[in-house]
């Protein structure tokens, strides 16, 4: 055979590229071979296997411990791609977790869009691809944005803390915030890192429940990104920062619309 040709010998097809075949359904050697090339691709998908419950509640428990090695967006990376390196190998071995850590406090201290957030989107864009990724983004924050956070207990805090508290927003800055003032205590205190460490195991969960129901194929989109349902990049909450200024949008008709009502 030459470069590119297909033959069939006794019922096995081979597949010969610059003289060197390869036999499909050989056993060992053809699972290596699979295992091999997924471990080499970079195409999205990667594979991935649903975490079980102790998955979870171990991806819980690496993020939180983690947050105290590199932060937010670390933590949450660290939760879900350790588990993925124990069950499913390939790529997620090689994967540069540390490459993402300028992302804490909103982005090297910005205070901008919560790092969970950030390792949230690339995580699940690796197990599920770019529009997965999206779309189970899209939900996280709107969790994260929603919800009484924190609600994770580690079995050996790094502090004791007792709030939760609402964000309203995907920001960093209002969202930390507003949790030390219910606490009452001040940055980069214990209990402040020992929250952002419990958030972090928070978002690493609801990611990761996500995705095994995008594999599953029971994921659905309950609402819209502001982008598409304001008409412009925004959040739900504008009135929280503007008050009763919120600046008009222009529509694509031209008019203007005002957002700060939703």
């Amino acid at each position: 055979m030459s470069g590119g040709k297909l033959a069939t010998i006794g019922g096995v097809v081979l597949a010969s590229t610059g003289g060197i075949g390869l036999i499909a359904g050989c056993g060992e050697s053809s699972t290596a071979g699979t295992q091999a090339a997924a471990a080499e691709s970079t195409d999205l998908p990667w594979p991935y296997e649903k975490f079980t419950a102790a998955d979870i509640d171990r991806a819980q428990a690496i993020a939180h411990d983690s947050w105290f090695e590199g932060f937010c967006t670390y933590a949450v990376l660290s939760g879900i791609i350790t588990v993925l390196k124990e069950k499913v190998g390939g790529p997620y071995e090689r994967f540069p977790i540390e490459a993402f850590n300028f992302a804490h406090g909103g982005t090297a201290g910005w205070g901008a869009t919560c790092g969970t957030l950030i390792g949230a989107g690339i995580a699940a864009s690796l197990a599920t691809g770019s529009k997965g990724g999206e779309e189970i983004t899209n939900e996280v924050i709107r969790f994260y944005s929603d919800t009484e956070l924190p609600i994770y207990v580690p079995d050996d805090p790094k502090a004791q803390i007792s709030a939760v508290s609402k964000s309203g927003t995907p920001v960093c800055h209002i969202s930390v915030n507003k949790w030390m003032a219910k606490q009452g205590v001040g940055f980069l205190s214990a209990e402040q890192m020992e929250r952002c460490g419990r958030l972090s195991a928070d978002v690493a969960r609801k990611t990761v429940e996500l995705i095994n129901s995008h594999v599953d194929g029971t994921f659905k989109v309950l609402e819209k990104a502001p982008a598409f349902s304001l008409g412009t990049p925004a959040q739900t909450n504008c009135s929280a920062c503007h008050g009763d200024n919120v600046p008009p949008v222009p529509t694509p008709g031209g008019g203007e619309s005002l957002i700060g009502g939703h």
